[in-house]
């Protein structure tokens, strides 16, 4: 984050919630913008204004890491955010989510090379409808669950919107249904769905069975059921809105 006006928007923010900040997240000569219109249907369109380079991170060895999206494709951050991963001990959980941005994406096949590099360093991947329309078009969903499991992910989610999601871990694909929600605005949707995941799988400790190639099939799913639920509160509400631990365990 740059030291300006929408840094210290992002700051607050993070103070608010609880979030503590590494050294090294201040300096950027400008904090990076997403510019969103909402359609009739709730949906987003974006425009950016982004640069990303990442610079050196110290921190004791972290339980997760996450990534995604901009960050594991532009340069110079996304090559820095790749060498870091593969620093990391495989005591940590890796978790990745590439949200594609065609209008940022070099060519397909260079995008999806960099996403499946990305994909390998990671146990769990959650990937849009849109995100593997784009980078495997015509291709069946079993059919890309099955590349990443060829990779080593062990959790792989599809989601599909109102539809819910399609789940692939244990060489076994299943379907879970969408928690029913009055749509208002899809901004932060995706992110929703991921921070859940993420949430749960911590809480649960599904995480550490992850990280050992000892998970339990209905413990992931346990984890992804959360994740829809966060989704669903999100899309019901204005804003990039995503609940806190209260609204999910309320």
């Amino acid at each position: 984050m740059g030291d300006d006006p929408h840094g210290e928007l992002i700051r607050r923010h993070l103070a608010d919630a609880g979030v503590s900040l590494q050294a090294g997240s201040w300096g950027a000569d400008r904090t990076a913008t997403a510019h969103a219109s909402i359609g009739a249907d709730g949906s987003a369109t974006y425009e950016f204004d982004i640069d990303w380079d990442l610079r050196e991170v110290h921190f004791d060895v972290p339980r997760v890491v996450h990534t995604g999206s901009l960050a594991t494709l532009l340069e110079p951050g996304a090559s820095r955010t790749e060498e870091a991963l593969r620093r990391l001990p495989a005591s940590t959980l890796i978790t990745f989510d590439p949200n594609i941005r065609p209008a940022l994406a070099t060519s397909r096949e260079a995008t999806r090379t960099r996403v499946e590099n990305f994909a390998a360093l990671a146990q769990i991947v959650k990937m849009s409808e849109e995100d593997a329309a784009w980078l495997y078009p015509d291709m069946e969903p079993r059919t890309i669950a099955e590349i990443h499991a060829a990779l080593g992910v062990q959790l792989f989610v599809l989601t599909r919107a109102e539809n819910g999601c399609m789940v692939a871990s244990h060489s076994a694909l299943r379907h879970l249904p969408a928690e029913p929600a009055t749509v208002v605005d899809t901004i932060g949707a995706g992110d929703a769905f991921m921070s859940g995941l993420i949430y749960e799988a911590i809480r649960s400790g599904a995480a550490r069975q992850l990280t050992v190639n000892e998970s339990e099939e209905g413990l992931l799913d346990v984890c992804v059921q959360t994740a829809l639920r966060s989704a669903a509160i999100t899309v019901s509400r204005p804003g990039a809105n995503p609940p806190n631990r209260h609204d999910l365990n309320g």
